[in-house]
């Protein structure tokens, strides 16, 4: 371990040309490109009143086996955690935080191995590899998710001599507690149409992140809509939020899905996208649209002492009529 971490320190400290490097990235992933989905796939057990609800969106990404080669030959870079931190940099600070798991099964001729994972209070998210003896495809599904969980779903990308890499997220929002057990028996996997089942079964616990509780109750309307921000919670690497939409039943009369987001931009001029993790329908609502979520802001600055958050809202219909609503912004202290 000591080893590994100088050699962590020494790499750190080489200075890279970041135009040169930049070019041969680009030239990586031109040469020899696979045409790869790299989806966000969810499985959704929480509802709603307008029914099941994405926690993630599809992407599309390519991978060369030049690229590839490197990921299997560099030891920072040949772990499934560190192949997301080049999709999304603020993995990099949960790479630091999050616990190696390290299991490992094998059946029917597939591998399955869980590498890393965080509890950061709402979403417990995991890395692993799927190795099989033959091609499986596209990047494979999982028949079942771990028991217990509201709702979750899983992206990845198939990478030349490493695997099936994939990272997966599980909503706690149902059973939040400070220590989670994770008990996943995936029973099967299925890829172009085949199933293929197999025995793997895997056990963890995991502690949540520490983090300092943010009361807010702060709420704006317009256009019989009105966005609350209830609450939140700061950690070291992110501040995850709850907020909800209440909808005037007259909005019915022209509308029927009402979808309240939020953007964000912290007092030191970082902008962020605040995804939702998900939502359930608020408890004695006026209407069938009035719902609670919960999303989370990633990478947050450490040095931001207040944030503003933007709300905004999408009303559709049956006729694929939308209208937006922009609502006054609202700022929060973080210290």
């Amino acid at each position: 371990m000591n080893e590994q971490n100088q050699f962590k320190e020494a790499i750190n400290e080489i200075p890279v040309p970041s135009k040169e490097l930049d070019a041969i990235l680009s030239d990586a992933f031109k040469k020899e490109k696979r045409h790869v989905k790299f989806s966000f796939k969810s499985m959704i057990k929480y509802s709603v009143a307008v029914g099941i609800l994405l926690i993630g969106t599809v992407l599309t990404a390519y991978v060369s086996p030049a690229f590839a080669k490197v990921f299997t030959q560099i030891p920072i870079i040949g772990q499934a955690f560190d192949y997301f931190i080049l999709q999304e940099d603020y993995y990099q600070s949960y790479e630091e935080i999050s616990t190696d798991i390290g299991l490992f099964e094998k059946s029917n001729g597939i591998e399955i191995n869980i590498q890393k994972a965080f509890y950061d209070g709402n979403m417990v998210t995991l890395s692993y590899i799927i190795k099989g003896e033959e091609d499986l495809g596209s990047f494979p599904d999982f028949e079942n998710l771990p028991t217990g969980i509201s709702g979750g779903g899983y992206k990845g990308e198939y990478v030349d001599g490493v695997g099936y890499v994939g990272m997966m997220r599980l909503s706690m929002r149902d059973n939040t507690q400070d220590i989670v057990n994770i008990n996943w028996t995936p029973q099967a996997i299925i890829s172009e149409g085949q199933k293929i089942e197999g025995d793997w079964h895997f056990e963890f616990s995991l502690n949540k992140l520490e983090g300092e509780h943010i009361v807010i109750h702060k709420q704006v309307s317009q256009d019989g809509v009105s966005v609350e921000l209830i609450d939140a919670v700061k950690t070291d690497v992110n501040l995850t939020i709850n907020y909800s939409q209440d909808v005037d039943p007259a909005i019915h009369e022209r509308w029927m899905g009402v979808e309240a987001e939020l953007s964000a931009i912290d007092n030191l001029g970082n902008k962020y996208k605040v995804p939702y993790n998900g939502g359930t329908g608020t408890k004695n609502g006026n209407s069938s649209e009035d719902i609670t979520w919960n999303a989370t802001i990633h990478g947050l600055n450490p040095k931001a002492t207040s944030i503003t958050f933007y709300p905004f809202a999408h009303l559709s219909n049956s006729q694929s009529d939308n209208k937006r609503i922009d609502f006054d912004p609202i700022t929060i202290e973080l210290n």
